[in-house]
């Protein structure tokens, strides 16, 4: 990989982890009666998706997309359990693996 692939791809892994941040932080404000949280959770979809800006510019979209939803869908699931002791049924978990099963068709098309 090039160096300027690698940088999309950091921008790509920066905008997931900011993402999955903006959820925890949404939860956390508790409908947003907890504005600072509340207030973390918007700037983090905010950046998250300046990040996602940048990883287009070298990143094809349609996999640019799949990676971001579908990466924050999963992250945000192992988020969910590890802080709010939330859990995934066997179709739940059945959804996971067919979004990682499609985003990874999608990186090797």
């Amino acid at each position: 990989m090039r160096n300027a692939e690698l940088v999309h791809y950091a921008f790509m892994a920066a905008a997931i982890v900011l993402e999955v941040a903006a959820n925890v932080f949404v939860k956390y404000s508790d409908g947003f009666r907890r504005r600072t949280a509340g207030a973390l959770g918007i700037f983090c979809i905010l950046a998250s998706f300046t990040s996602l800006s940048q990883a287009v510019r070298g990143i094809d979209l349609s996999v640019a997309y799949a990676l971001w939803g579908g990466m924050g869908i999963v992250l945000t699931a192992f988020a969910g359990r590890a802080l709010f002791r939330q859990r995934l049924g066997r179709v739940g978990w059945l959804g996971v693996c067919a979004i990682v099963s499609g985003v990874l068709l999608l990186e090797l098309s």
